[in-house]
């Protein structure tokens, strides 16, 4: 039967590795490496945990903000925070239809431009960015 070289990659390594390799392994490189990456893998399954990619969230403009991310601005020395849950962007307890009436709502009724008001930090950002800075 022929070979398939459809169900195999090729990973490039130095023919130093590779001559020492067949060297000690003459019979057989490619199961031995098959068997020591599969070793790999099993010693590491529980190291990596599988997460449903997050679909939900809302978008401002072109920007993504992922379920769970936060928005906050500073009105008057206080910091006010809202997340994004599931499809909404919430703030005590209520939802807002725009990034534009959060800020409105979270300044005390003030028309402020939400870009330049609000700091974002999603779910992956390991700190606060100023939203105007996502928009680039």
């Amino acid at each position: 039967m022929p070979l398939n070289l459809d169900s195999f990659v090729s990973i490039p390594v130095s023919n130093e590795l590779y001559a020492e390799f067949s060297r000690r392994f003459p019979g057989g490189v490619s199961s031995a490496l098959e068997q020591i990456v599969q070793d790999f893998l099993d010693r590491t399954a529980a190291d990596f945990v599988t997460r449903e990619p997050r679909t939900q969230g809302v978008y401002w403009d072109a920007l993504f903000l992922p379920e769970g991310s936060r928005i906050r601005t500073k009105h008057y020395g206080e910091i006010k925070v809202a997340e994004v849950v599931a499809d909404k962007i919430i703030w005590k307890e209520e939802s807002y239809p725009s990034m534009s009436q959060l800020a409105r709502a979270m300044r005390g009724g003030t028309s402020n431009n939400a870009w330049k008001v609000l700091e974002i930090k999603r779910p992956s950002d390991p700190k606060w960015q100023l939203a105007v800075l996502l928009r680039r």
